[in-house]
C-alpha cells in the first residue's frame, strides 16, 4: 500500500482510511483470508446518515440483518473465527453468519442500537474491502451507438491502420469494437443475484431521484465525441487512448450516479469527478478479446494494478488525429452492463437500464 495515498472507503457519507497489517500483506501474497485493520474513528457517530433497520427480537435484544454475498463470509469470520470474536468483543454484540455453503443474511444482535450500528459498520467495511479486491463484473455505461459515431470511428480505425508510417506497430485487435463504443461511469464487483438486483434497482432509484430532474432542467442531452487523449504521461508508451466528451448535464448525472453507488457500498470512490471518455484503443483488448474485454475504467482498480499491460506508441496517432471529430449523439440510455458479454445488438448485456 502507498502510505502517501492510502485506500479510502466510504460508508454513507463517512470516509474511512484502511491500513494494511502485515497479515493482510501476507493475504495479498498468498490469497489467505484476513481482514483489514480499520483506523479507529475518533469522531462521534452521525446517526442521521444511517438507515439501518434495527428491531427488537423475542429475547428483548436489538438486532439488524443484512445481505452479504456468501463469498465474503470467511472474511467476516476470519481465521478460526478470530475476526468475528474480535468484533463481538469490541462492540459487545453477537454476530451470526450463515454456515459455509449456504446463503442468507448476516445478523448482528446487541443490547443497544449504538452497539449494533457500530458492529454493522465494521462488517460493512470488511465486506467493502473484500469487494474491492475482486475483479470487476459490471459497469455503468452510456452506449455510443449512433450511426454517425460508429461510422466515423471505423474511418478513424482504418486511417490509423493504413495511413500511418510503415513500421508503425498497431493491430486491429487493440481497437474497441464499433458496436461496443460507450462512456464508462464507474466499475463494480457484483457477486450474486442479490447484488445484481440491488444495483439494477439503485439505477432506477437514481433515475427518479435526480436523472429525470436534470434532463427536465437542461433538456435532451446531446454530446459531441472528439479530441484524443491518453491515460499516462508518455505518448510513446500508452496503454489506453480515448476520445473526450464534455457535457455539463451529463457530468452532473455521472457524478451523482457515482456518489450514489459509492454511498451504497458497491463502488469505491477514487476521484472527485467521473472522467467522461470513450475508450478507443486499449492494449488489453488484444489480450482479452476472446473474453470480450472492453469495459476497462480510465484508471485501473488497485487490485489490478500489478497486471501486465502492453504499451504502444501513440505519438503518430496524436500528431495526426488529435482533433478527430467522431460526431454527435443524443444520450438516450444508461446501462448497468455486464463485462465479458455480448447482447444481440453487439453491445454488452444489460443487467439494468434506464431510458432518458
Amino acid at each position: 500500500m502507498d502510505v502517501l495515498s492510502p485506500q479510502l472507503m466510504w460508508i454513507g457519507t463517512r470516509c474511512y482510511r484502511v491500513n494494511q497489517t502485515s497479515s493482510e500483506q501476507q493475504y495479498d501474497r498468498q490469497t489467505e483470508e484476513n481482514t483489514p485493520y480499520v483506523e479507529e474513528d475518533l469522531y462521534e457517530e452521525d446517526d442521521r446518515e444511517l438507515d439501518y433497520d434495527i428491531q427488537s427480537n423475542e429475547a428483548g435484544k436489538l438486532q439488524t440483518s443484512f445481505h452479504v454475498p456468501s463469498a465474503f463470509f470467511a472474511m467476516i469470520i476470519g481465521n478460526k473465527g478470530t475476526t468475528r470474536r474480535r468484533l463481538e468483543a469490541e462492540t459487545k454484540t453477537q454476530i451470526i453468519v450463515p454456515k459455509q455453503g449456504t446463503e442468507g443474511d448476516v445478523i448482528v444482535k446487541g443490547t443497544s442500537a449504538k452497539a449494533v450500528t457500530a458492529c454493522r459498520q465494521r462488517i460493512e467495511l470488511i465486506v467493502l474491502g473484500a469487494r474491492n479486491r475482486q475483479h470487476f463484473t459490471h459497469f455503468l455505461s452510456i452506449p455510443l451507438d449512433s450511426e454517425e459515431i460508429k461510422s466515423n470511428y471505423i474511418k478513424f480505425r482504418e486511417k490509423i491502420l493504413t495511413e500511418l508510417p510503415s513500421g508503425f506497430d498497431m493491430d486491429e485487435s487493440l481497437f474497441q469494437k464499433p458496436e461496443k463504443l460507450h462512456l464508462t461511469i464507474c466499475m463494480m464487483s457484483l457477486m450474486d443475484n442479490v447484488d445484481r438486483a440491488e444495483a439494477a434497482q439503485l439505477l432506477l432509484d437514481c433515475n427518479e431521484s435526480f436523472i429525470k430532474s436534470t434532463i427536465a432542467e437542461y433538456g435532451p442531452i446531446e454530446v459531441r465525441v472528439n479530441s484524443l487523449a491518453y491515460m499516462n504521461d508518455d505518448p510513446s508508451s500508452v496503454d489506453v487512448l480515448y476520445a473526450k466528451v464534455v457535457s455539463e448535464p451529463l457530468q452532473r448525472i455521472a457524478d451523482q450516479l457515482m456518489e450514489y453507488f459509492v454511498a451504497k457500498g458497491l463502488v469505491q470512490r477514487q476521484y472527485d469527478h467521473v472522467k467522461l471518455h470513450a475508450t478507443l484503443i486499449n492494449s488489453k483488448f488484444a489480450q482479452h478479446r476472446t473474453a470480450e474485454e472492453g469495459a476497462d475504467d480510465w484508471k485501473h482498480h488497485r487490485h489490478q494494478r500489478h497486471n501486465h499491460r502492453d504499451k504502444f506508441d501513440a505519438t503518430s496517432i496524436l500528431q495526426k488525429f488529435s482533433d478527430f471529430d467522431f460526431g454527435v449523439q443524443k444520450i438516450s440510455e444508461i446501462h448497468l452492463s455486464q463485462r465479458f458479454s455480448t447482447a444481440c445488438n453487439g453491445f454488452y448485456e444489460a443487467t439494468g437500464m434506464v431510458k432518458l
